[in-house]
């Protein structure tokens, strides 16, 4: 064999072993000594794997086959989810209500409320006394961005606050609960902006000493008015001759102050003369001296000097305090078409622009819970405006067949002008005879088209 090919065979040989050799020992694993300790495992496996470490250089074999395990580059920790179990308590919402109402009827709502908290532990509901000028602060609120839930006043702000940019309808919200209503709810420009819990308007209240029971007729009445009218002595009916008070007659005979939907004035309608003179034919010749004064007709009835007097729920402790053995009626009808309505008001939550759902939902609850509707009535006298309430109390009885033929005061602020001309018709045509009715209205009714409401 040639030398030289012999040498070339075993150094590729030698090259061959040398490359086995090598793949070798870089295929074997290094085992860990059984001395060392693992690595720790995560406390908390995470869906993510670990990157696998790549080594920047194979390790050096030595004698021993002791391998140090390599110290890994700092890695980003995977995020340890929070326990699931465990939640955040809820934060309350706190409902904020503002009001003007007297210490006895504050305490009652407080006493609601707090019924309602109990079943609604994510709620909190604070009351906050804006007397005695709640108007003005809640204007002054909305203009400086301070926010508030609800507000309690009569129904008769409604256009006022919806002009200002307080109030936002809710008729979507509300639309599941007002049949249970017996009053008319208070719109402006065909929406709802609240809801009332009760309803004020003026009734028939007699002294039982001087008549038995309530007539049911005007001409029952107008029989009792003759009967005890004798002045100075004594008179046949104690009533207050404001707009207020005798809108009723004016109603009944089919006429109207103003229409709150058309928003113009109605005084010189002829069934709105025909009530005016209803009113001073029939009753005016007996009602007593200063008839436009509150306290005087109050006192004659209270005196025993009337036996009856026209006035609403307010004037009720005063009776009682005087000791008198009274009910209370409606207004009796002349016909089956004349049935006096008187304007009414009720009493409501507004809502604010800044009302939370919770809010309105609280409201919905107090306007239309029976109990709430008996707690009221029980503890504060209130007249109940839903129907299916139990009344025990038969004063407010008597005031709630009263409120059955109301007729809702105006809620447009445009009613304003015509509050003063009304009470001109009064003055001139109605407490005296400085023109006849319709001279009166005539000239009452100018300064109202010339302010665009006829």
């Amino acid at each position: 064999m040639n030398k030289n090919l012999l040498i070339g065979t075993v150094v590729v040989l030698l090259a061959i072993l040398a490359a086995v050799g090598y793949i070798m020992s870089q295929s074997q694993p290094a085992q860990t000594p059984t001395t060392q300790s693992p690595p720790p495992a995560p406390s908390t496996p995470t869906t993510t794997p670990s990157p696998t470490q790549t080594p920047t250089a194979p390790p050096t074999p030595t004698s021993q086959p002791t391998t140090t395990t390599p110290t890994p580059p700092p890695q980003t920790p995977s995020p340890t989810p929070s326990p699931s179990p465990t939640q955040p308590p809820a934060q309350k919402v706190i409902i904020k209500i503002w009001h003007a109402l007297n210490p006895e009827e504050e305490a009652v709502f407080k006493e609601i409320a707090s019924l309602y908290m109990k079943s609604n532990p994510n709620v909190q509901i604070v009351f906050e006394n804006k007397a005695p000028d709640l108007q003005t602060a809640v204007l002054a609120a909305v203009a400086t961005g301070e926010k508030f839930d609800l507000f309690i006043w009569a129904h008769d702000w409604v256009g006022l606050m919806v002009e200002a940019g307080v109030l936002k309808p809710v008729d979507n919200d509300v639309a599941d609960v007002l049949p249970k209503f017996a009053v008319p709810i208070p719109q402006y420009q065909g929406h709802v902006y609240g809801l009332p819990f009760t309803a004020e308007t003026v009734a028939l209240i007699c002294n039982r000493k001087m008549v038995p029971g309530p007539p049911k007729t005007f001409d029952e009445l107008l029989g009792i008015m003759k009967s005890y009218n004798n002045p100075p002595k004594t008179y046949g009916i104690a009533y207050v001759v404001n707009p207020y008070f005798i809108s009723a007659w004016i109603h009944g005979a089919g006429g109207y102050y103003f229409d709150d939907k058309t928003e113009k004035q109605g005084l010189n309608n002829p069934k709105s003369i025909a009530g005016f003179e209803f009113f001073k034919k029939y009753v005016m010749p007996y009602v007593g001296p200063n008839p436009t004064d509150y306290n005087t007709q109050v006192s004659l009835f209270l005196g025993g000097q009337a036996p009856c007097m026209v006035n609403g729920p307010w004037s009720i402790g005063a009776v009682k305090k005087a000791g008198i053995d009274f009910f209370v009626a409606p207004l009796p009808p002349v016909n089956n078409t004349f049935v006096p309505r008187p304007y009414g008001g009720l009493k409501m939550f507004y809502v604010t622009i800044y009302a939370s759902k919770e809010a309105i939902d609280f409201m919905k609850w107090f306007t239309t819970d029976p109990q709430v509707a008996k707690i009221l009535v029980d503890k504060l006298g209130y007249v109940p405006v839903i129907k299916d309430v139990q009344i025990q109390d038969p004063v407010v009885q008597g005031f709630y067949e009263a409120i059955k033929n109301v007729y809702l005061m105006p809620v447009s602020p445009k009613m304003q002008p015509v509050w003063g001309a009304v009470d001109l018709v009064i003055q001139n045509a109605i407490v005296s005879d400085q023109k006849t009715i319709p001279q009166a209205i005539n000239d009452a009714v100018k300064d109202l088209c010339a302010r665009g409401l006829c």
